[in-house]
């Protein structure tokens, strides 16, 4: 499969020629993702597509997304870089950081019913506007989150030669595994498994290895993706039909067979947390989320190559609403075993006090 997937991207480059394999290298490569604001305690950040505007300059809706970038890369169910959205979130003040407090965050990414777009269309020399047209809500949300810790995020790039152009959704930073655009061979180094690229691989910082990958939410069908890594979703798909969460890869891939959960609890950057979806929203808690920097990267869940009957395509953008909520300090639970020693040595102080009365 992989093999084919290295001749099909040869076999494009090579049809579009020296300017269109520029064009095709840079479409694929970069990703600028924008900085939301800060989230101390109690704020909240949104991302949102808004409808457009016959009368301003720019008359399409802005900030959509495609319903198959999250989870279809060809047909081989990665992430799709330069179509996913990308966004750098800061938890918690500078003052946070330094001190390691962990706060509680709920991710929301929700479909956004509502929005319509307007294009314009010259016929017989006349320019009319056409619309507004509908755009389609994004019913399949997806998501997956990164971090680089304490130092402010520096999202890598591909390498311009085909590595880079897809991502694991369940995986880490280079050396985590995973071979999506043959890290081998178009990437140079096998350690940079599928995700290399966003941190040390590509010039980004997102952290080395498993802890770098914080958790995910899809609320579309599960699947298998390039890596064998069985990923769950809100229904049963058919490339994951036992809609199953564990990782995959082979003997000589470490997280091979070791269970798939929403939230990455082996990493020292979280505590817990678990994914709520539902149609058209998904939704991850995350409870002792260290504060740091973070990226997310969404967009819609199509995999399969459309098996699951979901008819979507590549080339539309569907509307969305992104909330990041800090919902403040993550409490401690005070140990059961706490509150009987604190019991028995109030009943012993009641006790005397009995006794010099």
């Amino acid at each position: 499969m992989k093999k084919q997937q290295n001749v099909l991207r040869r076999s494009i480059l090579a049809a579009l020629g020296v300017a269109g394999m520029v064009a095709y290298s840079d479409q694929a490569a970069a990703i600028s993702p924008a900085t939301l604001p800060i989230l101390t305690a109690g704020a909240v950040a949104t991302v949102e597509s808004a409808s457009g505007n016959p009368a301003a300059p720019s008359i399409a809706a802005t900030n959509t997304t495609p319903h198959r970038a999250w989870s279809d890369n060809s047909i081989h169910n990665n992430g799709w870089t330069h179509n996913a959205e990308f966004r750098i979130f800061q938890v918690g003040s500078e003052a946070d950081i330094a001190a390691g407090t962990r706060f509680d965050l709920t991710v929301d990414l929700q479909a956004k019913p509502g929005v319509v777009t307007y294009t314009k269309k010259r016929i017989d020399g006349v320019t009319t506007l056409v619309g507004p047209t509908p755009v389609t809500p994004l019913n399949s949300p997806a998501f997956s989150i990164w971090t680089s810790g304490s130092d402010p995020l520096v999202a890598g790039r591909s390498n311009g030669e085909g590595y880079g152009h897809a991502w694991n959704q369940v995986r880490g930073g280079y050396g985590d595994g995973g071979t999506a655009d043959d890290p081998c061979g178009w990437g140079g180094d096998c350690a940079l498994g599928s995700n290399g690229w966003l941190g040390s691989g590509g010039g980004g910082n997102v952290l080395d290895g498993h802890d770098a990958w914080i958790g995910y939410a899809n609320a579309g069908y599960s699947f298998t993706n390039g890596d064998g890594d069985k990923i769950q979703g809100l229904y049963a798909g058919a490339g994951n039909p036992d809609n199953l969460g564990e990782y995959g890869g082979g003997a000589s891939d470490p997280l091979n067979g070791t269970a798939l959960y929403n939230v990455n609890q082996n990493s020292p950057y979280v505590g817990s947390g678990e994914a709520v979806l539902s149609f058209g929203e998904a939704i991850l808690n995350l409870t002792g989320l260290k504060a740091g920097y973070y990226l997310i990267g969404y967009a819609g869940a199509c995999p399969d190559d459309n098996a699951n009957g979901q008819g979507c395509d590549l080339g539309g953008g569907n509307a969305y609403k992104l909330t990041i909520s800090n919902n403040g300090v993550t409490t401690v639970p005070v140990p059961g075993a706490v509150w009987l020693f604190v019991t028995a040595i109030a009943g012993i102080s009641i006790v005397r006090r009995q006794r010099i009365s």
